[in-house]
């Protein structure tokens, strides 16, 4: 599993110092029922992956995507274990519903985090195509803003 880290040896050294930190803290917030102590372990996990990226200076991580569903499984599971000790567990359906909901959670998560990869790749390329794709984001961007802008001016008119 650490293989997966890759780096230096004082790079993986501080990773491994950062995830035990973050586990202690996960398990801390679920067993001390302290909710803040999800997103320090979620930050903590973050700040090693990062450490990684900026001390190895890895160009794009292919990993990324996996991260980002990872780290928001691991915090919507502990909130929903925190959730669990103050309120009964509610009906069978109940939760697998909610357990479908987080899985596609992180699955949408790990396609827009792929996109996101993507696309970042596809700019550091450049090129006229990548050019008009940024000016219609931009405009569409205006666009919906504009329109959101107006959505409560034509409400309160009526």
């Amino acid at each position: 599993m650490l293989a997966l880290w890759g780096g230096s040896d004082a790079v993986l050294a501080v990773g491994v110092r950062l995830a035990a930190l973050a586990l202690v803290a996960l398990l801390g917030a679920i067993v001390l029922g302290w909710s803040a102590l999800v997103p320090a372990g979620a930050a903590l996990l973050g700040a090693g992956y990062a450490t990684r990226l900026a001390a190895d200076d890895v160009p794009l991580d292919v990993r990324a995507p996996l991260l980002a569903a990872g780290l928001l499984l691991v915090v919507e599971l502990a909130y929903w274990s925190l959730e669990a000790r103050l309120h009964a567990l509610g009906e069978r359906g109940e939760d697998l519903r909610r357990l479908a909901v987080v899985l596609l959670l992180a699955l949408a998560s790990l396609g827009i985090a792929a996109t996101l990869l993507a696309v970042s790749d596809l700019v550091r390329t450049g090129g006229l195509a990548i050019d008009l794709l940024g000016a219609a984001a931009a405009a569409g961007s205006l666009v919906l803003l504009a329109l959101l802008a107006l959505g409560p001016a034509r409400a309160g008119g009526r």
